[in-house]
């Protein structure tokens, strides 16, 4: 007990003294931005979208995309270079998710990765008087939406693609 009280006394005392320690960081980019390990629990699973007919696929670092063909595999920034199929992604502010394809250069920063990034968030609609949820692909100013949906039922009778008019 003597030891929490002198860490929580030392913790008043640099508080009120004055003292900050400061880490060093990305420019204000990494104030908005959280790196994640693996995709939340929410956007896992397969979500089915009309249109494309295409199905995405997300696992914990998987995603795979049935459209294109394409596999991606979710990566920290700690590795100093990386492939093509490589992906980092970050939760944003707003609470919604974004990954951006692996820079082609050496030791990339943080910064390097939010030029080019995709948008999604997970998103509530209505299906015959229930509450679903829909996975919400959407573009730079939330300029145009594409939602895909847990079952092919679902995504034949709900809207895949919304272009929001300015």
């Amino acid at each position: 007990m003597k030891i929490k009280d002198m860490i929580l006394s030392a913790l008043v005392v640099a508080t009120v003294g004055g003292i900050a320690v400061t880490v060093p960081t990305e420019p204000a980019a990494a104030a908005k931005y959280t790196a994640i390990k693996s995709f939340p629990k929410a956007y896992r699973g397969t979500w089915y979208t009309k249109e494309y007919n295409s199905r995405l696929i997300i696992s914990a670092k998987k995603w795979k995309d049935t459209d294109g063909n394409i596999t991606l595999y979710l990566h920290t920034i700690k590795a100093k270079t990386g492939k093509d199929s490589w992906i980092y992604a970050y939760k944003a502010s707003n609470n919604d998710l974004r990954y951006s394809f692996w820079p082609e250069k050496k030791n990339p920063k943080l910064s390097d990765f939010y030029g080019n990034s995709y948008h999604y968030k997970v998103v509530n609609k209505t299906y015959h008087g229930k509450k679903i949820k829909a996975l919400k692909t959407y573009g730079k100013d939330d300029s145009f939406a594409i939602f895909s949906y847990r079952t092919k039922q679902q995504s034949k009778h709900l809207e895949s693609y919304h272009y929001y008019h300015s």
